[in-house]
């Protein structure tokens, strides 16, 4: 998945995505998350590295891992059978 993708599906769930591939992880002044080329995402303010929106779905946000997969082949329309 590119950082493009990723920026579009962070945008799905509510985050706000600079121009820069940058965005706020977290409830803060300035963004504390980045968006790698090859859609990875860092969170500088943790150390933390999530290697896709899944991984974040999953792991930071709680969301079962099935369910995360899921809602992002949902979202990018690939049929998962």
């Amino acid at each position: 998945m590119d950082r493009e993708t990723t920026a579009r599906l962070l945008n799905y769930l509510g985050y706000e995505v600079t121009s820069m591939f940058k965005f706020k992880i977290r409830e803060e002044r300035t963004p504390s998350a980045s968006i790698g080329r090859d859609g990875s995402i860092k969170d500088f303010g943790t150390g933390e590295h999530f290697s896709d929106v899944v991984a974040l779905m999953h792991e930071k946000g709680g969301v079962p891992l099935g369910e995360a997969t899921q809602w992002i082949a949902k979202c990018l329309g690939v049929d998962h059978g």
